[in-house]
Formats: structure tokens, C-alpha cells, sequence
């Protein structure tokens, strides 16, 4: 397991994106993650991974208005030219890692019309992501990060990567949103690390880093992803509760460093 900051989240003392990638640096990690990267052109985002020797670990689908169109009628064009102006992106960064957002919800487009256009949309990304060597990430949200959103249920997200059964859909678990779904968490955790291909941490309920004050218990959570011998990313999508650096100290508090866990 590996630890990657979040610049969507993390760094947030400093506004520019490509300034994030920088203090990432130097604060000692290797890989970064970065959910909506394309207010920056891709050219400017290479060199900046090259200049700082980091990997681009993971990227959302261009999300539009809606958070992503997998999930929404009529909008199976907006899905692909969304799917394809992502994977430019992950092509030039050497992204091996895409969360293919769902869509806000419409009126009058039931769950089981949802679920067949996710099926029917991510049947045709299938191909192209296989080509790319790129894994497609489903992420359940929780309904109060994201209200109305179409993936909002790990049961969900399950059916649909199990009935497609292909090596480049998979689950991508944040655990900050597991708790507010599921809860259950070792049980829930253990049932579904065999579909998972990412990982995302913060804590409940105000998203702040592992070891402040809320629900769950990280030093076990982390304890219990060794013993399950999980060996993917964990990025780090929390909200620094006062300044990123200072709040970096829980990895060393927990008895981790960045690069390996």
C-alpha cells in the first residue's frame, strides 16, 4: 500500500494546481491524484510530472455539468466524449487509474433504467479502456457529499461491476463514504477489497485527515488493509484541518511513511 495526496483537496493553501504538484513534492510523495485536472492543458501537467518525478495515480472523467454522464438518458454522446477527452488525458500522464462518473439523477429515469444505462455505456467504454491499458473506477458517493447522485449505493456498484465481470471495470472504495452508507465497516471492507483497484480515506464527518476527531478508527482501518493484503494506492481525499504539513504528521504518528506502508 501507498499513500497519495489529493490535490483536489490537499494543498490548499495554494490555488494554483501545478504549485500543488510541487508542494507535493517536497512534502515526500510519489504519487498524486487529482479529480478534475483539465482547467490545466495536458502538455503543462506532463512536464510537471516530469520536472517532479511524480505519478499521476488516478484522474476523474470530465464531469461536465452533472457529474459525469454514465448513468443518464439521453446523454450516451456527452459519455463518450467525456470518456475520450479523459483518457487523452490519462494517455499522456500515464494514468492507469479513471473514476467514470455516474450523473446527477433525472426525474422520471428509474434505478433499473439507470442500471442498464451504465451497463449499455460502460459495455461500449469497455473496448477502449482495454486498449488503453486504463482501469475504469465506479465510486459510490454518499447522499449527503452529493445528493441526487446515481451511484449511491455499494450494492449498486457491485451488481453492475460483477455482471460485466471485466478486468478494466472496477471498484474504486472511499471509506469516508462507505461509513455514511453502509457502515459495517471491517465486514463491508473485507466483503469488497476482491473488486477494488483504489482507495480513498478521510474521516467522518467533516473530512479532515485520519487521526482527527470523528467516527472512524484509521490505525485500525489501515491495520485491517495489511492484513487483508491489499497493495493498491490509498490516496489521501481529506480536507486538512489546519495546514497540509502540519497534518501529515498522523503517518508518521501511525507508523507509516509515504512511500510504503
Amino acid at each position: 500500500m501507498k499513500f497519495c495526496a489529493n490535490l483536489s483537496f490537499m494543498y490548499g493553501e495554494e490555488e494554483n494546481l501545478l504549485r500543488r504538484y510541487d508542494l507535493a513534492e517536497k512534502s515526500g510523495f510519489k504519487g498524486v491524484e487529482c479529480a478534475f485536472p483539465y482547467s490545466v492543458p495536458v502538455e503543462e501537467l506532463k512536464l510537471k510530472l516530469m520536472s517532479t518525478g511524480l505519478t499521476q495515480v488516478l484522474i476523474n472523467t470530465d464531469p461536465g455539468t452533472v457529474y459525469g454522464y454514465t448513468g443518464r438518458k439521453g446523454e450516451e454522446d456527452q459519455f463518450m466524449e467525456s470518456l475520450n477527452l479523459s483518457l487523452k488525458y490519462c494517455r499522456e500522464l500515464g494514468v492507469k487509474l479513471l473514476h467514470i462518473m455516474s450523473g446527477i439523477k433525472q426525474d422520471g429515469v428509474s434505478k433499473e433504467e439507470v442500471k442498464g444505462l451504465m451497463l449499455s455505456n460502460l459495455r461500449k467504454a469497455i473496448p477502449i479502456l482495454e486498449r488503453e491499458g486504463v482501469i475504469g473506477l465506479l465510486e459510490p458517493i454518499n447522499p449527503f457529499s452529493l445528493p441526487g447522485y446515481n451511484m449511491d449505493s455499494f450494492n449498486q456498484a457491485v451488481d453492475i461491476i460483477r455482471e460485466l465481470n471485466h478486468s478494466n471495470i472496477r471498484l474504486q472504495l472511499d471509506i469516508f463514504h462507505l461509513q455514511q452508507v453502509d457502515g459495517n465497516i471491517t465486514r463491508r471492507i473485507t466483503e469488497l477489497l476482491p473488486l477494488v483497484s483504489h482507495i480513498q480515506i478521510a474521516q467522518v464527518p467533516l473530512r479532515g485527515e485520519p487521526n482527527s476527531s470523528g467516527e472512524l478508527d484509521y490505525k485500525y482501518i489501515l491495520k485491517l488493509l495489511e492484513n487483508q493484503r491489499y497493495q493498491g494506492w490509498i490516496g489521501l481525499e481529506y480536507k486538512p484541518v489546519s495546514n497540509t504539513q502540519d497534518g501529515l504528521r498522523w503517518i508518521q504518528d501511525f507508523g507509516y511513511n509515504l512511500l510504503c506502508i
